[in-house]
């Protein structure tokens, strides 16, 4: 059996203590769940929201592993996790896939972004519009790697949906 599972924990005034879902993957059914619908900021699972708008993007032929992108000022000065690229530099989208995947480098996926849809707004508008097409009712995003942002929320029971599509849409 392949399970699933959601931690979220909210920012100092938020009632809920966190939220969590765990799913049996190959059901659906809901093995637990508490708090699961509760608005709380994702962080860095929004990066699973962006990984699956950039498989979108390879396998409609907007990208491809080997394009290779200039890295804009914008996300060569986003912070924290960050594998430290500098303006001007290039990349293949494969690296950036890794990079926000296993290093969860937040400059990567803002290039990604920015390599999908031209800006980091434009990709949000289209990561909200993939979260409507899944069924994803509570969640809404702000930026595409997860730093805290006013109005940038999930719920566990949102991002469980993701996963599931992650897995059923992009196994590989």
């Amino acid at each position: 059996i392949l399970a699933f599972i959601l931690f979220f924990f909210p920012f100092a005034g938020l009632t809920a203590p966190y939220s969590a879902i765990v799913i049996d993957a190959d059901t659906g059914k809901v093995l637990h769940s508490e708090n699961s619908n509760t608005r709380l900021h994702p962080a860095g699972l929004t990066k699973l929201a962006t990984l699956y708008m950039a498989f979108e993007a390879i396998a409609a032929g907007e990208v491809s592993l080997d394009d290779k992108v200039r890295i804009s000022a914008n996300a060569a000065s986003e912070p924290i996790a960050a594998l430290g690229m500098r303006e001007g530099q290039r990349v293949t989208i494969k690296d950036l896939l890794q990079a926000s995947a296993i290093k969860g480098a937040n400059d990567a996926s803002t290039a990604l972004a920015e390599a999908i849809s031209g800006s980091e707004l434009a990709f949000t508008k289209r990561l909200d519009e993939m979260a409507e097409r899944l069924g994803m009712s509570r969640s809404s995003f702000m930026n595409a790697h997860g730093l805290t942002e006013k109005g940038h929320l999930s719920t566990a029971a949102d991002t469980a949906i993701l996963m599931a599509a992650l897995i059923k849409k992009f196994p590989e």
